[in-house]
């Protein structure tokens, strides 16, 4: 998948991500149980991205920490 990742000084690249198969229904099935944390290395501005296209209607993963 690539996806458009916008750099806080205005740069855009097209960042290509592996995305594993079943991984939205895992999400989903886990969540109904589980609070889904993220944390990551990467800036929001890349992670937000990834996770928006993992979750788009912001309904599995509760919450997001960055560097």
């Amino acid at each position: 998948v690539r996806l458009p990742i916008v750099f806080p000084n205005g740069d855009v690249v097209q960042a290509g991500i592996n995305v594993r198969k079943y991984v939205r229904e895992m999400l989903a099935n886990l969540s109904k149980k589980f609070e889904i944390i993220v944390f990551t290395a990467s800036h929001s501005c890349y992670a937000d991205v990834i996770l928006d296209y993992l979750d788009p209607d912001k309904c599995l993963i509760s919450h997001r920490f960055y560097r």
